[in-house]
């Protein structure tokens, strides 16, 4: 992990495996398909788009976390765009996947471990959303999966966060 890049943040308060971050501004690069609903070719058509399928046949860097969402009843996967590239993102070809900018502002996260699967994710979301009532924040968006391995890594060697903007009311 440590030799991918990663969005730029900082952490305004932590509680175990909860964490405030105060993302910078960054850009990604989103596959959304609404004949894939559950996002199965999302990955392989962004990794096309890192390896030249793009319209400067540029090579992009590989970035963690691949980020997942639920947008209506179709899942997108993004991959982070690195910083060398922010100021002329290469074009998607691939008509799936377009470029969007992240706006800075506050997540409240939650890091696991291991396999994740809906259920976990369910769980894991849950416990973020308890914590984020009790410190009185107002959630002002939907929950984000951030996975930071590829799937050959063992469970229990995996980093998988759920972020959830907020904003701070107290």
């Amino acid at each position: 992990m440590g030799r991918y890049e990663s969005p730029e943040y900082r952490v305004k308060e932590k509680e175990g495996a909860f964490e405030l971050r105060e993302y910078q501004e960054f850009h990604v690069v989103k596959y959304k398909e609404n004949e894939d609903p559950m996002n199965s070719g999302g990955f392989q058509t962004l990794f096309r788009y890192i390896s030249k399928n793009n319209e400067k046949e540029a090579k992009i860097s590989m970035t963690v976390p691949v980020i997942e969402k639920k947008e209506e009843e179709v899942y997108t996967m993004a991959f982070v765009v690195p910083k060398e590239h922010l100021h002329d993102i290469p074009l998607p070809k691939d008509k799936r996947l377009t470029i969007e900018k992240t706006e800075e502002g506050y997540y409240a996260t939650i890091t696991y471990s291991g396999v994740s699967n809906s259920r976990i994710e369910k769980e894991q979301e849950d416990r973020l959303k308890n914590w984020i009532e009790e410190k009185g924040w107002e959630i002002t968006g939907d929950a984000r999966m951030a996975y930071y391995n590829p799937p050959f890594t063992p469970g229990f060697f995996r980093k998988n966060e759920i972020w959830i903007p907020v904003k701070l009311l107290k």
